[in-house]
């Protein structure tokens, strides 16, 4: 129950930032897209902390392996889906910057590598693992082993 409850914790503080940003851009008096950059830099840094921090063994305060992939993969995504709502619906221009499309573009194509890495990651281990089980227990019955007690 703690586990969700600081997911849903670290959710309410990306919408969080994300609220107070489209509050600042639209009360100051100048309109820069400076805010917005600073959003997405705090998106992505608390994203990927809290991700990290979720994944902290409380007893030695380690850190698989596994569990670094999935804080990446966490942030890069929200990363991702924050910056696409944003530029999709609350970018007032009809045409984005050329420098946005190309930021869209690339992130997009980065997030496809990381969930395709991430995923392919994890079924290889999970393979690789059942197949150490298996050619332990097979290992064990050719030297006389069997699973019945005798």
């Amino acid at each position: 129950m703690k586990f969700r409850q600081d997911i849903y914790k670290i959710g309410l503080l990306i919408i969080g930032i994300v609220f107070v940003s489209f509050v600042l851009q639209a009360w100051l008096p100048h309109k820069s897209n400076n805010i917005f950059s600073l959003m997405m830099v705090l998106v992505g840094i608390v994203s990927f902390y809290g991700a990290i921090g979720l994944g902290v063994n409380a007893k030695d305060k380690t850190l698989s392996k596994p569990d670094i992939r999935l804080a990446i993969a966490i942030s890069l995504i929200t990363f991702y889906l924050v910056l696409v709502g944003t530029t999709s619906f609350f970018v007032r221009a009809r045409t984005l910057p050329e420098i946005t499309e190309t930021l869209i573009n690339h992130t997009t194509n980065i997030v496809g590598v990381v969930i395709a890495f991430y995923f392919g990651t994890t079924a290889y281990e999970a393979v690789h693992k059942s197949g150490t089980e298996n050619t332990k227990g097979n290992e064990g019955k050719a030297n006389g082993a069997s699973d019945s007690p005798e």
